[in-house]
């Protein structure tokens, strides 16, 4: 993966370098290192503490304007797979007038995937990969399967369903009717499946999981019951202005509310 990360001053700069180690150990072909204007030093020694494999070539970009005017700036110079960065301002600068969440803006923006760091440093042992389903599922998955397969982690593949869906399909009871949907034959089923068959391709453990209810609440409630360590959004078909208004507010939430490391698959399947 050609990988880019901000290394730059920041509130969780710390975290942020703990977290990418392994995979910029293990799952980089390509990193870039960025940080604003001035802070070169912060730069030579992030690219001491990160050691991609022998042949990796590293390149140190300190750019003008704030961090994300530096992202967004590097990001654009070459193309990259995936984005790394964590919390970029304090939390009393999230609530002072005119300030905006910049993890959303970022993610909205940038055209390589986005992973958003927060927490401690946690080894990368398990992944919930929530996916509405669509052909973009599998596209999900083999992004997934670039940091699973070679960081050793297994990944629970969770479609989130509505009630009313559960209804109109003539299913009563709502945990017996999503063992039933998921059982069933229904396209989004069938293409979960075939990214489940991706990612065992690519040698990683995967388990197939369905939820009904509100699409962040049933996200969240799985993460706070799984003991898991990364969250991914599956990239999604946006069919029209307003699905695509619906869905960014979806990720932008997610980002905003999910207490793990979120990676917003982006691109298309």
């Amino acid at each position: 993966m050609r990988v880019l990360i901000y290394v730059g001053r920041a509130p969780s700069r710390e975290t942020v370098i703990g977290y990418s180690a392994p995979i910029v150990e293990r799952a980089a072909s390509s990193l870039t290192l960025v940080a604003a204007a001035g802070q070169e030093p912060l730069l030579q020694e992030a690219a001491t503490r990160l050691r991609p494999a022998e042949g990796v070539p590293v390149a140190l970009r300190a750019i003008g304007g704030d961090a994300h005017q530096a992202i967004l700036a590097a990001a654009s110079e070459h193309p990259h797979d995936l984005a790394v960065f964590g919390r970029l301002n304090r939390p009393l600068a999230r609530i002072l007038p005119g300030s905006r969440p910049r993890s959303r803006a970022i993610a909205q923006h940038l055209e390589p995937s986005v992973l958003r760091v927060i927490g401690p440093p946690r080894p990368l042992r398990r992944i919930l990969l929530a996916s509405a389903g669509g052909i973009t599922a599998i596209h999900s998955a083999r992004v997934v399967a670039r940091l699973a397969a070679p960081l050793g982690a297994s990944v629970t593949l969770l479609h989130v369903l509505s009630q009313q869906s559960l209804f109109f399909e003539g299913f009563g009871d709502r945990r017996a009717g999503v063992a039933q949907f998921m059982a069933g034959e229904m396209s989004e089923v069938v293409t979960l499946r075939e990214a489940a068959a991706v990612l065992r391709g690519a040698g990683v453990p995967v388990d197939l999981k369905g939820r009904a209810g509100p699409v962040i609440d049933e996200i969240l409630a799985e993460l706070r019951g799984g003991a898991y360590d990364l969250l991914a959004i599956g990239a999604h078909r946006v069919a029209s202005a307003l699905d695509r208004i619906l869905l960014e507010d979806i990720t932008g939430d997610l980002l905003d509310q999910s207490p793990l490391a979120t990676l917003v698959v982006k691109g298309q399947g």
